[in-house]
């Protein structure tokens, strides 16, 4: 058996690299609590994040784990984990970062410039904020 070789691995595609690479990103506490921050910029458009998804029934995310998922794009009632940093994105009304999910990833791009040191966030939607009887968060801070 050749050594060099390391069987399946050899034929990674891009979209797998992409799914696990972090760079130009950080977790850590903010004034929204825990979320992510970028370390560099980023142009407007920019692809961020890619991550994974797992697939669940919806009944089975109940309590804080069901403030976390995402509907599944696949009409069947379910709903997906977003994996990497993908659940830790804070809200805002005037969020900084885009997404489009498919069948297996969520990918995060910028819909605007980002600046280093910036928190990362995605808009959470009226419908998320009123299935929890809540308001969204002030962006005055």
């Amino acid at each position: 058996m050749d050594r060099g070789s390391r069987g399946p691995l050899d034929r990674v595609d891009a979209v797998t690299v992409r799914v696990f690479a972090h760079e130009g990103l950080e977790v850590r506490e903010g004034r929204r609590g825990r979320g992510v921050f970028a370390t560099r910029a980023f142009a407007e458009g920019e692809e961020v994040e890619v991550c994974p998804t797992v697939e669940l029934p919806s009944d089975e995310t109940d309590g804080l784990l069901g403030d976390y998922v995402f509907d599944s794009v696949n009409g069947n009632g379910a709903v997906v984990l977003v994996l990497g940093y993908g659940m830790l994105y804070n809200h805002s009304e005037q969020a900084n970062l885009a997404y489009d999910q498919d069948e297996r990833t969520v990918t995060f791009t910028a819909a605007r410039a980002i600046e280093p040191d910036e928190e990362l966030t995605i808009d959470y939607g009226t419908e998320w904020w009123r299935a929890r009887d809540e308001e969204p968060v002030s962006e005055d801070g």
